[in-house]
């Protein structure tokens, strides 16, 4: 599929999705506040959708074949891109409210995903499996870093199928020394302020005649668990009065009840670590700022970070918003 093809087709889904009044839609105030950010970022969305389509479609059209899964797709915008494109679309999405607000949206709009789902990957698996399907093309923006487990989501993609071709935009970039340390700041403040209290309620509720003392120090040690993890971390010490080991990033930290990571920051050789248990390769390539500004100067400037950022790759890294990371299996060519 041609790329004037496909930039043609970007911009008939979002007049499509801007005459949809979506405020009026019966959703909640939570995707009324997210579809607002993404109508006012709509068309640097959809660059974003753009580069990652190209990127897996082949130029020949008759390869386009299989179905498209939009994973963790939120409102959607993607999916309905992938279907105007004429594909075969699978969403899925853990929120419920997200799932619903799609659903709402495509009997609005009088097209979408053919398939819109609730759940995480192990629930794609399942219903892949159960109608025998097997995926060609995966896409996922900003959902990586948000993963409690990686390790569970590229297994479940390898069993949908071997040989998939995904790619995935991660905001959450190591290279990126001032956002990076931005992130750290605010993560460390999300974990004193939210995570620790939940996290030493818990481990009191459930080891009652622990010290305070000793409840504080596991209460910071197990950051970036989950309640089950936790269990397990606190067992091992109270019956070898050894700290388990834990190789956990000093700043990454998740909700302890749902797993959903703030914004783990992995560097590129954590995620070929990761991807080379499932056969998968990687590769790595800079993202850029959005260019489409009221302020034609601001315009211009951003235009000429995007092509340092684009064109000069290492040191283009320092800069860039985010990443794209575009994963093949290793046998794949």
């Amino acid at each position: 599929m041609k790329k004037d093809e496909i930039v043609k087709i970007a911009e008939e889904t979002i007049l499509s999705i801007q005459k949809i009044d979506l405020l009026q839609l019966d959703i909640s105030d939570y995707d009324k506040e997210y579809f607002t950010y993404l109508l006012s970022h709509i068309h640097y969305c959809f660059d974003i959708y753009i580069d990652t389509i190209i990127r897996l479609l082949p130029c020949d059209d008759e390869d386009a074949s299989g179905y498209f899964v939009d994973f963790g797709g939120g409102e959607g915008f993607l999916s309905f891109f992938l279907k105007r494109l004429g594909l075969n679309v699978i969403y899925c999405d853990l929120c419920s409210s997200s799932v619903r607000a799609v659903n709402l949206l495509k009997k609005e709009i009088g097209y979408g995903p053919d398939f819109i789902l609730e759940g995480s990957s192990s629930e794609l698996l399942s219903f892949c499996k159960s109608n025998n399907m097997r995926p060609k093309y995966l896409i996922a923006t900003d959902l990586i870093e948000h993963v409690y487990d990686l390790n569970v989501l590229f297994s479940d993609f390898y069993a949908l199928n071997p040989a998939i071709s995904m790619i995935f935009t991660t905001g959450s970039v190591k290279s990126n020394i001032l956002k990076t340390k931005k992130l750290r700041k605010m993560m460390v403040v999300e974990d004193r302020d939210r995570y620790i209290p939940v996290r030493r309620q818990f481990i009191q509720e459930n080891y009652p005649g622990m010290a305070s003392s000793e409840i504080d120090k596991l209460a910071k040690l197990t950051r970036g668990m989950i309640f089950a993890d936790m269990i397990t971390f606190v067992d091992i010490y109270i019956k070898t009065n050894m700290l388990p080991d834990n190789d956990m990033d000093k700043y990454n930290t998740c909700d302890p009840e749902t797993g959903n990571w703030s914004e783990r920051i992995l560097s590129k050789k954590q995620y070929r670590k990761i991807l080379d248990n499932y056969h998968f390769q990687v590769d790595f390539e800079n993202g850029y700022y959005n260019i489409h500004r009221n302020n034609p100067a601001l315009s211009i400037l951003i235009k000429m970070v995007n092509f340092f950022i684009r064109n000069f790759r290492l040191s283009g890294s320092l800069l860039a918003p985010f990443i794209f990371l575009t994963v093949r299996n290793q046998k794949s060519d």
